[in-house]
Parts: structure tokens; C-alpha cells; sequence
């Protein structure tokens, strides 16, 4: 039996005992606590404070006003009913699908992946497909534009020519003609050979110095080399070239004084370093330069300022000019190279009118192509006669360059096709140093 009731506890006996705290002794000022939550209103959370009257709270001096009452709300909230419901935890892993049936698992979402990679794969050759379309028609009109020349034998050459198939040589003749004149009876007033080297992913430049003592076949004796072009035209000047140097040229371009203006301007200019002695000579001598104006420093010249440029000859000698001439067409080159396709499509397209060339459609499809894996690369450039093969001299009442024809030949061939851009900048940082 129970202790109480064996001591005689009457359990319907009630002791009422009144725990509310006397008034004289209520220091903090607490209510009674209202367990009936239902009278509450939901996220109720504002209180008053009852330290706010009782004095000086030391905890609180530490902090500014904001902080005090973030800390009272903190620590000093009624509590709700949502106090005291608690979450059931998740025991599976596993996702679900009924609580969102159009969601994407994981495995629907990589599958939609793979398919949008997978379309993307096969628009590729489709995309590549119509970006040469594009880029055929783009060339086809621009070819469209230049003068054709049919190609003739060269009947001079006695020997087989070195010829390999990685590299493409174009003759680029600037022509001193004016308008009304026969161009291809006047002397070439730039020779400058454009070596498209696919195998050492690079192109080479050599100028060859127009007053240079060559046997010309055309004429059918020696005289300088510039006097090919008025003996048997272009191709006169392609083959004394070949003639004399043993080399393959797959054909020649002409360009007269517009189409260079119009090249170097449909590029928006080429910055060059302009000395004061060249700036004095094209500025001093406007009926000479078509009243152009020069000024000392590096700057960028517009088309008729390169062309000044590259006509002076007065002050020093032709080696100085054909140098300037190579300055001028590597500026170019680099200004193409970093240009989109749409300035070079109005750059060629420009230029095409002023253009004429031996080479067919096909062939030119061709170079441009080999021209654009090489154009990332480097420019190399070189001149004929090369250094210590060559004297001034005066052959028949004229002031020319003599030089060993057979020296100059071998060392043409070795730079043309075997020299690579490290062996070429080996020699010149060599150079350099003496």
C-alpha cells in the first residue's frame, strides 16, 4: 500500500498555496507567466523592458544603443508555441520525387548536358563550313578586281631552278610610273622578293638593289637590273632574277604609286621612325614628293607620307632606300596581322584595282592560305647583294654595284629555303655585337 495512505492522506484534500511574489518584494518587476498560448499573437515578439526603470545595468555599458537592443530582444523574448515544436530530421537519404515531380535529377540533368554538347560537336563542321564559304567569296570578289597577265616559260634559264614546294616566292615590283605612262616600259623602281616559308612558319623579304651589274637576258648582255623591266617587261625582271640567282619565283604582282596609297591608307596608316634628314629631304623637295610633309619621330604616315618615304634616295645610297622600302612593307605587314577580317577584306578589295599579276585565281587561293600560316610568325628581311660580296664600281661611263654573282646565288638559295627564324636572328644578333 502507498506510505500516504497507510499515514491517512485524503488525496481530494487540495492545499492552496499562493505563489505570487509580494509586491514590496517584486525587484524585477516579472508578471505571472501566460500558459495560455493560443491567446498570444503568432511571432509577437516585442517586449518591454523591465530593466528600463531599475537603474544602472553594468553589462550594457560595454555596448552602443542599437547593440542594447538587439541584446534585449535576444535574450529578453516571450516564448511561442513554435518554441517548443520541433522538426522530425529526414532519416533517408535518398532523393524525392514527390515533392516536386518536375524537378530534374541529377542524371536527367547531366543527360541534357551531353545531349547539348553532342549538338554543339556536330554544328562545328557546319559553323567552319560556311565561315569558308564566306571567306571564298569574300576572296573570289576581290580577285574578281585584279588585272591577270598570262604567264609565259622563262626560255633563259639553262639550269634547273632550286624549288621547293614548302615555300612560295612572289616578285613584288613597285613600278615609277605615273598615269598615261606603259608602266611595263619603265624601270622597276622596287624589286622585292616575298618568300612565303610554310616550313619555318615565317616570311622573308629581299630587296634587290636596282643598280646591281647583271647579266640580262631579255637584253642579251649585262647592264643594271632595273633596265630588265623596259627590255622585256615583268617578266623580263623575273627572269634575270632567276637567271642570275637560281631561284624559283612562282610570279610576280605590280603595284604602281596609287595602289600603294591606297593599301597603306585602307589600314588607317603605318607608324615608322622618320630621322631628320629624311624629314628635311621630303619636305624641302615638294615638286619631287608631290608636296608632302614630314616631321622627325616615330609617328604614323598616311598613304602619300609612306610613299615619300620610301622614294628618297638623294641623301644616301640605295642600300638606305631599299631598307626604307623593307621598313615600310614590314609595318604593313605587322599593321595586316593584327587587323580583323573586315579591314583586310576592304584593305585587298581597295588595293585589288591597282594590282596586276601573272599569277592565276587558283594560285593566288593558294598563297593566301600558305600567307595566312605564316603571317603568325616572324619577318625576316635581307638584300641583294648581300654584305662582302659586292664593290662599287664604273662599267661603261655608269656608276654601278658589282658583285659575285655565284656568292650572291648560294647565299640567296640558303636564305630562301634553309635558314630558319632562329638561325636568321642568330646571325643578326652576331652581327649586332661586331
Amino acid at each position: 500500500m502507498p506510505r500516504f495512505e497507510n499515514e491517512g492522506f485524503n488525496n481530494n484534500r487540495k492545499r492552496d498555496v499562493d505563489r505570487t511574489v509580494p509586491e514590496n518584494e517584486n525587484y524585477y518587476g516579472y508578471s505571472p507567466v501566460d500558459f495560455n498560448f493560443n491567446s498570444r499573437k503568432k511571432n509577437d515578439r516585442v517586449v518591454e523592458d523591465n530593466q528600463k526603470e531599475q537603474g544602472f545595468n553594468p553589462c550594457e555599458s560595454y555596448f552602443s544603443d542599437d547593440a542594447k537592443q538587439q541584446r534585449r530582444q535576444e535574450y529578453f523574448r516571450s516564448e511561442t508555441p513554435d518554441d517548443y515544436i520541433s522538426v522530425p530530421k529526414r532519416t533517408s537519404s535518398a532523393p524525392s520525387d514527390k515533392r516536386n515531380p518536375n524537378k530534374k535529377t541529377n542524371q536527367n540533368r547531366n543527360s541534357g548536358k551531353k545531349t547539348d554538347i553532342k549538338k554543339i560537336i556536330k554544328s562545328v563542321p557546319i559553323i567552319i563550313l560556311v565561315l569558308i564559304v564566306i571567306a571564298a567569296g569574300s576572296l573570289l570578289s576581290v580577285m574578281n578586281k585584279i588585272n591577270y597577265k598570262e604567264k609565259t616559260e622563262n626560255t633563259y634559264v639553262s639550269e634547273n631552278l632550286m624549288h621547293d614546294s614548302s615555300v612560295k616566292n612572289i616578285l613584288l615590283l613597285g613600278v615609277d610610273a605615273r598615269s598615261n605612262d606603259n608602266a611595263e616600259t619603265s624601270r622597276s623602281d622596287t624589286m622585292m622578293l616575298i618568300s612565303l616559308d610554310s616550313k619555318h612558319h615565317c616570311i622573308k623579304m629581299v630587296s634587290f638593289l636596282r643598280d646591281t651589274w647583271v647579266y640580262i637576258p631579255s637584253l642579251g648582255y649585262e647592264q643594271r637590273l632595273n633596265a630588265a623591266c623596259s627590255s622585256g617587261g615583268y617578266e623580263g625582271v623575273v627572269g634575270a632574277i632567276e637567271y642570275n640567282f637560281g631561284i624559283d619565283i612562282d610570279g610576280y604582282v605590280v603595284a604602281d604609286f596609287e595602289m600603294f596609297k591606297t593599301l597603306v591608307d585602307s589600314l588607317g596608316g603605318v607608324e615608322v621612325e622618320v630621322t631628320a634628314e629624311e624629314a628635311d629631304e621630303v619636305t624641302g623637295h615638294p615638286m619631287r614628293y608631290g608636296n608632302v610633309t614630314l616631321n622627325e619621330g616615330k609617328y604614323k604616315l598616311t598613304g602619300e607620307q609612306a610613299l615619300a618615304y620610301c622614294r628618297i634616295r638623294k641623301i644616301d645610297t640605295d642600300f638606305n632606300r631599299t631598307q626604307r622600302q623593307r621598313t615600310v612593307m614590314s609595318a604593313i605587314l605587322s599593321k595586316a596581322k593584327k587587323s580583323g577580317p573586315i579591314k583586310l577584306y576592304k584593305m585587298a578589295s581597295n588595293s585589288a584595282p591597282y594590282i596586276e599579276t601573272n599569277l592565276s585565281k587558283s594560285e593566288i587561293m593558294g598563297i593566301v592560305f600558305k600567307a595566312m600560316g605564316c603571317i603568325t610568325g616572324d619577318f625576316h628581311q635581307n638584300k641583294v647583294p648581300f654584305e662582302g660580296t659586292w664593290n662599287y664600281a664604273t662599267i661603261q661611263g655608269n656608276s654601278v654595284i658589282s658583285i659575285n654573282t655565284d656568292e650572291n646565288k648560294q647565299m640567296l638559295i640558303d636564305y630562301i629555303y634553309n635558314k630558319s627564324s632562329a638561325d636568321i636572328k642568330a646571325e643578326e644578333n652576331s652581327n649586332n655585337d661586331n
